[in-house]
């Protein structure tokens, strides 16, 4: 048995890349390491019955019998790739010598592919086309026009605005992208991004005091009132926020955004409101559905108006100085170029909407 490098793999680890030439030399490609520049050493570990043999070639070498199985002719290959004849002979020979196979049979006029040859020289032109589109896919996304891009987002914001608007243009801009978009709370988002689940997402209130993230402030949302349509509330043009004391409020569990939570009960303690909550939502759609049912009022997201059931009237709340911050929060030291194109394209659609 052969020696393994720290390379090798197990046999049945091994995939076939390589057909079989014989019954009893089954070559099977185990790994291939590309090193140095464009023409550096290809260490291949080749799995045969008998063990595991190193072959060492280079990039040269594969496009030098790639141009010589195409002519079936050394003299036409090596003018057609810039090399003298002798030196070309000797790198055929010394990759023939490596594979231990005859790749060529030697004719009086020029030479013609063995069946080795033949199969060798499908899976030559296949590495060099693969080699290109890894080069060319490697680069596309170093430059953020190529990857994958985990976003999460509150679902009531994605409705209309900023956030359909941006990954509209993102998608013009980078189609080759792939966007993977998970509706989330602003907490599962916070702990999605620190933990890698997703790069980056649009929530509302985010806590700004964790170093290792950083807030991109999008745009800002009303908070109305949700009421019944037949309410005295309902054809106003604003309602002053002291006259919702009293009035059966149906609220949202603090858990569902803590810090928009805290601020608006802040708010409506500030401005002397007496809070009456009646009930506690999971999400704001349930909060309007209440609404129809009598059951009380709703400070809900402007977001909602598209999608405000029959039967409920939103009305603009004066003297609430609370707003819905939507923003969009990574992490600071994230090293994705696909992100980082993202960012340059909500920052263009969103100067001086946020704030």
């Amino acid at each position: 048995m052969h020696r393994t490098s720290r390379f090798a793999l197990r046999r049945s680890e091994t995939r076939l890349l390589l057909p079989e030439a014989t019954d009893t030399a089954r070559l099977k490609l185990a790994k291939g390491v590309v090193g140095g520049g464009g023409d550096g050493p290809i260490l291949l570990l080749a799995g045969l019955d008998s063990g595991l043999l190193s072959i060492a070639m280079d990039l040269r070498q594969i496009r030098y019998f790639i141009a010589v199985g195409e002519d079936e002719h050394f003299g036409r290959a090596s003018e057609r790739i810039h090399i003298a004849q002798p030196a070309l002979s000797r790198q055929i020979q010394m990759l023939e010598a490596e594979l231990g196979v005859t790749l060529f049979e030697r004719l009086p006029r020029g030479v013609r592919l063995s069946a080795a040859g033949r199969t060798f020289l499908d899976y030559c032109r296949k590495i060099m086309l693969d080699l290109g589109h890894a080069v060319s896919e490697t680069q596309a996304v170093s430059r953020g026009e190529a990857g994958m891009l985990k976003l999460g987002f509150i679902e009531v914001a994605a409705w209309s605005g900023t956030i359909p608007e941006v990954i509209m243009g993102f998608r013009r801009l980078s189609p080759d992208v792939q966007l993977v978009l998970r509706s989330m709370s602003t907490l599962d988002q916070l702990e999605a991004i620190q933990d890698g689940r997703i790069d980056a997402g649009f929530l509302y209130n985010p806590a700004t005091n964790n170093p290792l993230l950083t807030t991109l402030p999008v745009a800002r949302h009303r908070v109305l009132l949700a009421v019944q349509s037949d309410s005295a509330l309902a054809g106003r043009q604003a309602v002053d926020v002291k006259e919702l004391s009293g009035q059966p409020l149906i609220s949202f569990h603090r858990r569902q955004s803590p810090i928009y939570y805290d601020e608006l009960h802040r708010g409506l303690f500030n401005a002397g409101v007496a809070v009456d909550i009646v009930h506690e939502a999971d999400n704001e759609a349930e909060m309007l559905a209440l609404v129809t049912t009598g059951l009380g009022v709703a400070l809900i997201n402007e977001c909602q108006k598209w999608r405000r059931p029959e039967g409920l009237a939103l009305v603009p709340v004066r003297g609430l100085d609370v707003g819905l911050d939507l923003a969009l929060v990574y992490r600071t030291a994230h090293g994705l170029p696909a992100l980082d194109r993202f960012l340059d394209l909500v920052r263009a659609q969103t100067a001086g909407a946020a704030g």
